[in-house]
């Protein structure tokens, strides 16, 4: 007992018994929180959902059918399913029953599993068309560029019969997506969103798009072997980096501190659609040579422009209008977000509105129908509307709304959809 009465062991007890006090107060706001935020002290496991993505021969992954998953953040926790052909929709026939159909297709702006089920654009849409017996078919799907949707309506999608294809295009991931050379610079050789994707290639002798089919053994192997070790016990052993707590620490410092999102490994290319000058930019700060980003980004746009007269073309011919539109990306209309990219890469300058000026100097030239959402976002968020989540960066249930609100507005004018006085019975 006389060992407690020395100096240096009283200083080790007083530690002792504070970081046990600090460690009984963790768990006491982690179990609160997961209370009442969740009502079950058991953290759910989320990393379900990537495993709903099965691969594909020719289009790199599709939405596995009949499936159900749970997509929990501290912003929205969402129950997220697929109908029986692996669409996150209700169930559709091939067949058409006198509806007007549209088939919608994108990524996960348009999958749309950061809201919850009817909150997403498509639900929306189809909503807002109910009294005309619009059928608003959601083929987006996460991590798609311009080159899968394409095969993906040509494969699946001409199969229901459509009216109208619309395509929601993301500058931000579409351009760079549809190029081998900047996806692998991008995520890298050993990632699937690179080898896992197809891609096309300009044949000049044929003037044609030759595709360029994704590495579907390697890409099932690695499904396989992530398969087979998803476990929602072994998900508890990452307890405290998967804390509530932590979480929430995470968004009050976000709160003050805006996050810049740059998932992949090349910020000029996270950024390239919005630069016009990739030979100015300073070598010390880049991964590439200044003229192999500029040659690589042109070939990239080149490429993208082909695919949506394909996509145009394909529509077409099977009876079908096209028409397209853009999804603005936060760095394009959140004001607060911009400010914080330019601050943290200085290096970069960007024109956040270049992709629109390219896609409608594209459009008009080849009588491609393309609606601009960007003003919409801009004028929303300078009046203060919150249309993102703080912490992934893709649209929330408000930013749904407009965009569906506002390209409904356009399709009406346009005459693409029926009006309400030309429109089928109602049901």
């Amino acid at each position: 007992m006389i060992l407690f009465h020395s100096r240096p062991m009283r200083a080790l007890l007083t530690a002792l018994l504070f970081l046990c006090s600090v460690m009984a107060g963790f768990l006491i706001i982690e179990f609160g929180l997961r209370l009442a935020l969740y009502g079950s002290l058991e953290w759910r496991q989320t990393d379900r959902l990537p495993l709903m993505r099965v691969p594909h021969p020719t289009l790199g992954w599709l939405l596995a059918p009949n499936q159900h998953a749970l997509e929990q953040e501290l912003e929205y926790k969402n129950e997220v399913t697929t109908n029986s052909k692996g669409l996150r929709d209700r169930e559709y026939p091939y067949q058409k029953d006198g509806a007007f159909r549209i088939l919608l297709f994108g990524d996960s702006y348009m999958e749309a599993v950061h809201v919850a089920e009817g909150d997403g654009f498509p639900d929306v849409m189809e909503r807002l068309l109910t009294d005309r017996r619009v059928e608003v078919i959601n083929m987006g799907v996460g991590g798609y560029a311009t080159v899968a949707q394409w095969r993906y309506l040509l494969e699946e999608g001409i199969k229901y019969a459509p009216d109208l294809v619309l395509v929601a295009f993301y500058a931000e991931n579409d351009v760079y997506g549809n190029s081998p050379e900047l996806s692998r610079q991008f995520w890298r050789e050993d990632n699937v969103r690179y080898y896992g994707q197809p891609y096309v290639q300009w044949n000049e002798t044929e003037a044609v798009l030759d595709l360029i089919p994704p590495d579907y053994d390697r890409s099932k192997a690695g499904y396989e072997e992530r398969l087979a070790a998803y476990s929602p016990r072994l998900y508890q052993l990452q307890a405290f980096q998967k804390s509530l707590t932590s979480h929430l620490y995470q968004q009050m410092r976000l709160k003050y501190i805006t996050r810049v999102r740059t998932p992949g490994k090349d910020v000029v290319i996270h950024f390239g659609c919005y630069m016009e000058d990739f030979l100015g930019l300073p070598k010390d700060n880049v991964d590439l040579a200044p003229e192999l980003y500029d040659a690589s980004w042109q070939e990239a746009w080149f490429l993208t422009e082909q695919v949506l007269i394909a996509m145009a073309a394909a529509a077409e011919a099977n009876g079908a209008r096209f028409a397209f539109f853009n999804a603005p990306a936060r760095v394009q209309f959140e004001q607060g977000y911009e400010n914080a990219v330019r601050k943290e890469f200085p290096w970069i300058t960007l024109n956040t509105g270049l992709p629109e000026e390219k896609l409608m100097a594209f459009a008009e030239e080849h009588h491609i129908s393309f609606y601009n959402l960007l003003p919409a976002f801009r004028k929303a968020d300078s009046e203060g509307q919150v249309l993102s989540y703080n912490h992934d960066s893709h649209w929330n249930a408000d930013g749904h709304r407009l965009a569906a609100e506002t390209v409904v507005q356009w399709l009406e004018a346009q005459e693409f959809i029926p009006s309400r006085e030309d429109s089928p019975n109602t049901l």
